[in-house]
């Protein structure tokens, strides 16, 4: 039921979910930099960038922190166009007033999280760590955030205030948040097989999965946590009852 939502909220707010095109013009920049490339429908860093020039560094830092910021901006557009949706919200003092202010909080944290994740990663490599093991470290802890972006917008707390609010919802909530992770790897799974058909022939799976990531699954994920997390209030309940 839950997932036929999201789709439905999807498609009426596809413009919001293409917008997510806009991401595209960093690809050129990172396939250039010699410490990041394209891959599994995302953008990586090379646990090795460390040891790349200075130069290099410094120019995926700038390129870094610019996606992360236009990610953070486009996530909070996709999450308030479905909460707008489901509530009484001041569409124009919104966007005029308060979708900065979120995406700078998200941005906030994305940066602290990906700086601290990139820099612990290299270091840990260096002292004989397994990338696998590695992997799985960042995967567990960044799910722990898994509804932030939902919490920063929906409720409008301080960035400490919606971290703690992401925790509880999550812990509450763990069947629910069970259903998005179990539904985020089996999507990212899938595009991964797409990527590796693609390659052997054309070599620009890479690519086409990042594509089909950024305007379909991360939209859509995004928009089904933003339904689900809407469970909590009793507006979800007006917003079917009127349909």
């Amino acid at each position: 039921m839950i997932f036929k939502e999201a789709i439905n909220s999807y498609k009426e707010n596809i413009s919001a979910a293409f917008g997510f095109a806009l991401l595209l013009v960093f690809v050129l920049p990172f396939v250039w930099l010699s410490n990041s490339f394209i891959s599994s429908a995302s953008v990586l860093i090379d646990y090795g960038f460390l040891k790349q020039p200075l130069i290099d560094s410094i120019l995926l830092l700038i390129f870094t922190l610019l996606f992360l910021f236009c990610y953070s901006l486009l996530i909070c557009l996709m999450v308030f166009s479905v909460r707008k949706d489901m509530s009484n919200v001041k569409v124009q003092h919104f966007l005029n007033e308060k979708i900065l202010k979120h995406a700078f909080k998200y941005f906030r944290f994305l940066t602290i999280f990906t700086l601290v994740a990139a820099i612990v990663s290299s270091v840990l490599i260096e002292v004989g760590i397994s990338i696998e093991i590695i992997n799985l470290i960042i995967f567990v802890v960044s799910s722990l955030f898994l509804f932030l972006a939902q919490t920063i917008v929906v409720d409008e707390e301080s960035l400490r205030s919606s971290i703690v609010s992401n925790l509880d919802f999550i812990f509450k909530n763990f069947s629910d948040f069970l259903k998005v992770m179990l539904f985020g790897i089996i999507s990212v799974f899938v595009l991964q097989i797409f990527e590796f058909v693609i390659d052997y022939f054309f070599l620009i799976g890479n690519f086409l999965s990042l594509i089909i990531a950024l305007i379909f699954l991360v939209p859509f994920i995004e928009t089904l946590k933003t339904r689900i997390y809407m469970k909590r209030f009793d507006i979800i309940k007006h917003y079917n009852s009127s349909k």
